[in-house]
């Protein structure tokens, strides 16, 4: 018989990581190639939302976002600044979860260094443009899930699993050094 899943009962758990195998990676490092992040806060209600951000850096301190003054997640940000931003390379199978506090700033200097010409759909104005704002995501804690099997590979692991009963390692976990 498979091991269960605690949170789904009845269903076999297919993976299990070695908290070990990846040797604490920057965070930098862990984001490199991934610019699209889906950034959740909390609504005035208590749910959470989800919605897609692109990153515009990845500084040592800090990860940098645009969004509009006027947008829902400004207005939830100024109620409760805990943020989650999950982000994922399916091709590397690399996903990386970062949470932290962030800020809403006006800071017309920080927004041209971070302007590029796409910015432009959201923000016709350039980077002067009054509904931009950046978001300041500042981490308190990271960590990186690496899939090292390919398709066949999973495949493989996926009939041991149902067959012998028996969870599989599909990857590594890591908590990622923020400092």
């Amino acid at each position: 018989m498979p091991a269960e899943s605690d949170a789904h009962p009845g269903m076999p758990v297919m993976m299990e990581y070695e908290k070990a195998s990846l040797s604490e990676p920057k965070l930098s490092d862990a984001l490199s190639g991934m610019d699209i992040a889906m950034l959740t806060t909390r609504a005035a209600n208590g749910s959470l939302v989800s919605r897609p951000l692109q990153m515009l850096e990845a500084a040592s301190d800090a990860l940098w976002f645009f969004t509009a003054a006027s947008s829902g997640k400004a207005g939830e940000l100024a109620r409760d600044s805990v943020v989650n931003l999950a982000f994922a390379d399916p091709q590397r199978k690399t996903y990386v979860s970062v949470s932290g506090r962030a800020e809403v700033l006006v800071d017309r200097e920080k927004a041209r260094e971070l302007w590029n010409i796409a910015q432009s759909l959201f923000f016709p104005g350039g980077a002067a443009d009054p509904e931009l704002v950046l978001l300041k995501v500042i981490p308190d804690s990271a960590h990186c899930w690496d899939g090292r099997e390919s398709i066949l590979g999973t495949v493989i692991k996926f009939g041991k699993a149902m067959i012998a009963g028996e969870a599989q390692d599909l990857g590594r976990h890591a908590s990622i050094d923020i400092d």
